[in-house]
């Protein structure tokens, strides 16, 4: 994949982030009302308008660039070989260095996407514990508990004397 291919892909996919999440702020703005989730949706979706203009922008600068540009390279016979520490002891003091910015990497990461992913579990469960207090609040009979009618009088036999507790 070309540079401008591996570019093109996260300007899109931070696009759709933005428009995602701004649409998601305004949407909660208009159930809950906090000012909060609306100045997060507007700022989002700015950053997406904003990101389809430097998308545009880039790919008529880059239009010279072609996507085949890397078969160039791999058609172009190349000599390399590898470096001291990779082709060398695996014990060297660079070889660890190495191997420790590889698992920072993967706990940088790892981390990442375990927040993305506990964000959208989040949400998840909040719907969930959302659609539960509608349904209780619309049917008490959920909870055990007997539902009355309010708009009728209730019948009670004419004749007894009122009690007072």
């Amino acid at each position: 994949m070309s540079l401008k291919a591996f570019h093109l892909v996260f300007v899109a996919a931070a696009i759709l982030l933005g428009l995602g999440v701004g649409g998601w702020g305004l949407h909660q703005y208009r159930t809950e009302g906090d000012v909060s989730l609306l100045i997060l949706g507007l700022v989002f979706l700015a950053m997406g308008i904003v990101l389809i203009i430097y998308g545009k922008r880039m790919l008529k600068k880059t239009k010279d660039i072609g996507y085949l540009c890397l078969v160039g390279f791999f058609l172009l016979q190349q000599n390399a070989s590898a470096c001291a520490t990779c082709y060398g002891e695996s014990d060297a003091p660079m070889a660890e260095g190495m191997n420790a910015g590889i698992f920072t990497l993967f706990a940088i990461i790892g981390s990442t996407l375990m927040a993305i992913a506990s964000f959208f579990v989040f949400l998840i469960r909040r719907g969930a514990r959302v659609e539960a207090r509608k349904r209780l609040l619309a049917d008490p009979t959920l909870l055990g508990l007997k539902q009355l009618d309010l708009s009728k009088p209730m019948n009670r036999d004419p004749h007894a004397s009122p009690t007072f507790q």
